[in-house]
C-alpha cells in the first residue's frame, strides 16, 4: 500500500504547493500540499481593472466571469479573445480584448480593485439596485438540490488533498454538473464557474448555481448579471444578499445539506414530489 508520502509524489497541480513541516508530538517530518494563493491582474483593452488573490487555473474563465458578474464587461459577446502573460502553468496577467464595437463603462474603469482572498476589496463594485428582476427561471426539485451538494463535494480534487479551498459548481435542472471550479477565494470560484459556462456559450437561465462559501451580496449579483435565478450555498446568507435575491426575483438558498436547507427568498421554485413550495403550504 502505498503511503501518504508516496501518493503525494504523484500530485501535479500549479494550484498546489508541496512543503515539509513537523507532526508536532511525533517529532518526525511530514509532508503535505497546501493551496497557492498568488496575485492575477486582469485587463480589459488596456485598463487594469483588478488584481485577485486567486488560486492558479482557469485563468481565462476567472477574468472573464470576474467582468461580467462586477458588469465591467456588458456580456460575453462583447469579448473577442483573452490572453495569458506570465509563467505557463501559473500566468501572471489575464488580457481581455474586446470587439472594437464594444461599449465599456469610465466608471468602470476608473479605479483598479485589489480583491483579497478572503474576498474583500477596496473599491467597492455595483450594489445591484441598477439590475433588473430576474424573469421565472429555472424550477428545481428539492432532491436535485440536496443532491448537488454531494456532487460538487466529489468534483473539489484540491480539497480532498489540501483543503482550505472553496468550491462553486453550476448544475443543471435535473442534477447534471455543467462546471465545478475551486479556488481560494470564495468569489473567485464562482467567478471561475461562471466565466467557464459564459466562454462556451453555456445559457444559464436554465441552471443553478451552488458555493461553499457564504452567500453575500456579491453571490447574489455576479450570478443575477448572468441570469442565474436559482442560487444556494453550503453556509448562510447576509442580510444584504437577501434583500437583493428578493428584489431581483432570484431564490436564495441556505446551510444546503443532503437533507435540509433554508430557503430565504421565492421558495416558489423549488419543486417536492412535484409541487411547489408555495403549493405545499
Amino acid at each position: 500500500m502505498k503511503t501518504r508520502r508516496n501518493s503525494l509524489q504523484d500530485v501535479q497541480s500549479p494550484g498546489l504547493f508541496r512543503w515539509e513541516g513537523l507532526r508536532w508530538g511525533e517529532g518526525g517530518p511530514e509532508e503535505g500540499l497546501v493551496v497557492v494563493e498568488a496575485p492575477l491582474e486582469i485587463w480589459v483593452d488596456g485598463h487594469l481593472v483588478a488584481v485577485l488573490m486567486r488560486t492558479p487555473g482557469l485563468e481565462r474563465e476567472l477574468a472573464v466571469g470576474y467582468c461580467l458578474g462586477e458588469g465591467i464587461v456588458p456580456g460575453v459577446d462583447a469579448v473577442e479573445s483573452v490572453s495569458l502573460e506570465g509563467d505557463g502553468a501559473s500566468p501572471s496577467r489575464a488580457v481581455v480584448h474586446l470587439h472594437p464595437s464594444a461599449a465599456l463603462d469610465p466608471e468602470q474603469l476608473g479605479m483598479p480593485r485589489f480583491v483579497r482572498s478572503g474576498c474583500a476589496a477596496n473599491a467597492p463594485g455595483n450594489w445591484g439596485c441598477a439590475l433588473p428582476p430576474l424573469g421565472e427561471g429555472v424550477r428545481v426539485s428539492a432532491e436535485i438540490l440536496q443532491g448537488s451538494v454531494k456532487s460538487l463535494a466529489g468534483a473539489q480534487e484540491a480539497y480532498k488533498i489540501a483543503g482550505g479551498i472553496h468550491a462553486a459548481g453550476v448544475f443543471a435542472a435535473d442534477g447534471a454538473p455543467v462546471a465545478a471550479c475551486e479556488d481560494i477565494g470564495r468569489h473567485n470560484a464562482v467567478d471561475k464557474a461562471l466565466g467557464y459556462c459564459a466562454l462556451r456559450g453555456i445559457s444559464l437561465s436554465d441552471k443553478f448555481l451552488l458555493g461553499t462559501g457564504r452567500a453575500s451580496y456579491e453571490f447574489v449579483t455576479k450570478s443575477a448579471r448572468l441570469g442565474v435565478s436559482v442560487v444556494a450555498s453550503l453556509s448562510s446568507p447576509t442580510s444584504l444578499s437577501a434583500q437583493l435575491a428578493d428584489i431581483l426575483n432570484q431564490t436564495l438558498v441556505g446551510y444546503l445539506r443532503p437533507h435540509r436547507f433554508v430557503v430565504y427568498t421565492h421558495p416558489w421554485r423549488i419543486m417536492n414530489k412535484g409541487r411547489t413550495a408555495d403549493e405545499r403550504r
